[in-house]
């Protein structure tokens, strides 16, 4: 939810940061009669005025604090700021059991945030529908494409045409796909420092944007990757044509070709391609949960996405080794076999019978920022809120 990494960190509302003088990054103090803690200030327009929370792994521990209702987290251990009294009826630790106050060391330390704002400056890369309104589009049936006006000829797939829809009314934000991506695709972790510098190389990321009031929002998230455009912009800036359109509706991306002059990344009005500024190394053992399908790449490269290239090379030898196309679910992405909601669907767009190219033409699809003109083959779901007043 907050995109801070690489830390713990005390959030704070922030009407209670104004009034205890705490902008974010300040080190607060934050003491029970148990222990102390020591982290940065992450200032939160959602949390509630009277409680401060810190992260504890995918746990939260909640407390009260003197005027404040704490939550707690870890990096430092939270637990620390906990009594040893446990729960009548569970036997666990009461974590409401314990009054915290607050108070500034005077020194800061920065946090690393991936994601700077969660405003979508009406970009709508998240968008939403009323029920009413999504059960009228169902009635009426599939959404129409516009016809696309072009001095060229229509790309054609002699076989296959690869494509991803996604649920953004299933997604919760849990980031389960990102890491199934890190793990499948041998993505190096760049540190904290690189981080703050905004040279990630995760090729998949969970973008929160909030709608509506700034302390009770609507929270959206989109898991952004490379799109794979039918008139993709990296394609005719490479100058060493490693950036291409597959027969198959895939942009590739060939590592041996690849002279790193960045310009694709330059270009792409998505930000999901990822240049490899250092020679990154995986510490023992990691080096042995190194998937042998998926090539190491090395510094100067571009890197992104590729729809697990190496799952569908593998489909369809499956396929063809039994002397048939390839069928709806044969191949699954990483991210897809992950995603416990279900929100990521691949397949043949080609087929019309299958789960993706169905949802690509349901009436809560749109494509992310479409009034560019690429045409994507990554279809979005619209997520349906409540019906207003």
């Amino acid at each position: 939810m907050t995109q801070a990494v690489w830390d713990a960190w005390v959030e704070i509302a922030t009407e209670s940061a104004a009034k205890l003088g705490i902008a974010q990054g300040d080190v607060v103090r934050v003491s029970s009669p148990h222990g102390t803690l020591e982290l940065p200030a992450y200032v939160s327009p959602t949390l509630h005025p009277q409680a401060v929370a810190i992260p504890i792994g995918h746990r939260y521990a909640a407390y009260h604090v003197p005027r404040y209702v704490a939550v707690s987290p870890g990096g430092a251990n939270p637990m620390a700021l906990l009594g040893p009294a446990a729960e009548p009826t569970s036997g666990g630790v009461a974590f409401l059991s314990v009054r915290v106050t607050l108070a500034k060391t005077g020194t800061r330390r920065p946090l690393t945030i991936l994601q700077a704002t969660h405003d979508q400056h009406q970009r709508e890369l998240a968008q939403h529908v009323d029920l009413r309104a999504a059960r009228e589009q169902a009635l009426r049936g599939k959404h129409g494409e516009e016809a696309h006006v072009s001095m060229y000829p229509e790309k054609t797939y002699p076989g296959y045409r690869w494509g991803l829809a996604i649920d953004v009314d299933a997604c919760i934000g849990c980031q389960a796909c990102a890491v199934a991506c890190q793990a499948e695709n041998n993505v190096p972790v760049v540190g904290k420092a690189q981080a703050a510098y905004g040279r990630q190389l995760h090729w998949l990321r969970i973008e929160r944007w909030a709608e509506g009031k700034a302390d009770h929002p609507t929270n959206l998230f989109v898991p952004m990757l490379c799109q794979h455009c039918e008139i993709a912009p990296c394609e005719p800036v490479c100058p060493v044509f490693a950036a291409y359109r597959t027969e198959e509706g895939l942009n590739a991306q060939v590592y041996n070709r690849c002279v790193g002059t960045r310009y694709c990344g330059n270009n792409c009005p998505y930000h999901v391609r990822r240049f490899n500024w250092f020679q990154h190394e995986f510490p023992a053992p990691l080096e042995v949960q190194l998937n042998p399908d998926v090539t190491v790449r090395q510094l100067g490269v571009m890197e992104k996405c590729t729809m697990c290239v190496q799952r569908i090379i593998a489909g369809k030898d499956h396929a063809r080794d039994e002397k048939r196309p390839v069928k709806d679910g044969d191949i699954l992405t990483a991210c897809q076999q992950t995603c416990p909601t279900r929100a990521i669907t691949f397949g043949n767009l080609k087929d019309d019978t299958s789960t993706v190219a169905t949802l690509a033409h349901s009436p809560r699809g749109y494509y992310s920022l479409e009034e560019l003109g690429t045409r994507p083959s990554v279809t979005y779901l619209k997520k349906v809120v409540r019906e207003h007043a």
